[in-house]
C-alpha cells in the first residue's frame, strides 16, 4: 500500500510527497518488524511567484495570481487562473506546468500528464517540466517512464538536485538499489542541506543492511530539518532493528506528534502501528 503525504516547507513552499513502503514490495524497506514500514520521500515543488513575471505580459499577470492562489491552497481557483492565461496566451508554457501541479496536487495525474506534456512541446529544453511529469508517473507505479524523465531532466540541467533524488527514489521502487544510492550520493553532493535525499539515502543503506550507516544519514536529516516527520520514523525503525527500544520508542512518538500536527493521518496511524508492534 502506498501512502501519500503532502507538506510545506519555511523558505521555499513545496509539496513532498511521501510513499510509505510495505516491507517486501520493493527495496525501501523496514527491518525492525514486519508489518512495519520506511518512508521515502519525492520532492514536488512549486515556487513563490515572481512579480517581475506580471510585468512582461497578461499571461504572466494571471499567472503570478495562480500562483498565490496555488501557495495559499486554493487550487480550484488556481487551476482556473492558470486556465485563464493560457486562454489569453496558448504558448505560455509556465501556465501549463503550474497547472500540471495542480492537477497532482488535487489527485488528477491524468490532467496533470496532460498538462506537462503541453509545456515540453512548447518547450523542449525545459528540466522542471520533465522532471514534473516523472514525479507524476512515478505516482501512477510507471518507473521505467519516469526514470526516462528524471534522466532528461538531468542531462538537460546537470545539477538539478532534485531530478537525481526523485530518480533515485524511483529506482529504489524498482529495487536498484546501487542505482538509488548513487542518485541520492549525487543529490548530496550537489546540496549537502538536503535533508530529503539524506533521509531516502539512510532507506537503501537500511535495504542493504548499513544500520549503522543509515541512522547516521537520519541523524543529518534531522539536523537540517528538526520537524522531518519521515526522519523520525525511519531513524526509530532503524534503532528498533539495533535492538534500542527506548531510542526507537522516543523517535516514533516524536513523528507521530510531527504528523499528527500536520493533519497527516495515514503516516500518522502507520507510526503509531509501528509503536504498538514495538511494545509487543
Amino acid at each position: 500500500m502506498k501512502l501519500r503525504l503532502f507538506e510545506q516547507e519555511q523558505v521555499k513552499v513545496k509539496r513532498i510527497l511521501t510513499i510509505a513502503v510495505v516491507t517486501g514490495l520493493s527495496a525501501i524497506t523496514s527491518v525492525s518488524c514486519n508489518q512495519n514500514k520506511d518512508v521515502l520521500v519525492t520532492e514536488i515543488g512549486i515556487s513563490p511567484p515572481s512579480r517581475r513575471v506580471a510585468q512582461t505580459s497578461p499571461a504572466g499577470s494571471l499567472f503570478v495570481q495562480g500562483k498565490d492562489q496555488h501557495v495559499k491552497g486554493d487550487l480550484q481557483a488556481a487551476i482556473a487562473t492558470y486556465s485563464q492565461a493560457i486562454d489569453v496566451d496558448s504558448e505560455y508554457s509556465p501556465a501549463y506546468k503550474s497547472r500540471g501541479l495542480a492537477y497532482f496536487d488535487l489527485g488528477d495525474k491524468q490532467k496533470a500528464i496532460a498538462d506537462y506534456n503541453q509545456a515540453i512541446n512548447i518547450s523542449p529544453n525545459d528540466a522542471e517540466a520533465y522532471n514534473s511529469r516523472g514525479n507524476a508517473l512515478a505516482s501512477l507505479g510507471d518507473h521505467q517512464r519516469a526514470i526516462a524523465d528524471y534522466n532528461e531532466a538531468i542531462r538537460l540541467s546537470p545539477s538539478y538536485a532534485e531530478a537525481y533524488n526523485n530518480r533515485g527514489n524511483a529506482r529504489a521502487a524498482q529495487g536498484d538499489n546501487n542505482g538509488a544510492l548513487d542518485d541520492f550520493n549525487q543529490a548530496i553532493l550537489l546540496d549537502s542541506r538536503y535533508a530529503i535525499a539524506y533521509n531516502n539515502r539512510g532507506n537503501v543503506r537500511t535495504a542493504q543492511g548499513d544500520r549503522q550507516g543509515a541512522i547516521a544519514d537520519y541523524n543529518q536529516a534531522i539536523r537540517l530539518n528538526s520537524n522531518f516527520g519521515p526522519a523520525y520514523n525511519n531513524r526509530g525503525n532503524a534503532r528498533a532493528a539495533q535492538g534500542d527500544r527506548q531510542g526507537a520508542l522516543k523517535d516514533l512518538q516524536q513523528a507521530a506528534a510531527i504528523f499528527q500536527e500536520q493533519n497527516n493521518n495515514d503516516l500518522y496511524q502507520q507510526v503509531m502501528n509501528n509503536i504498538r508492534e514495538l511494545g509487543q
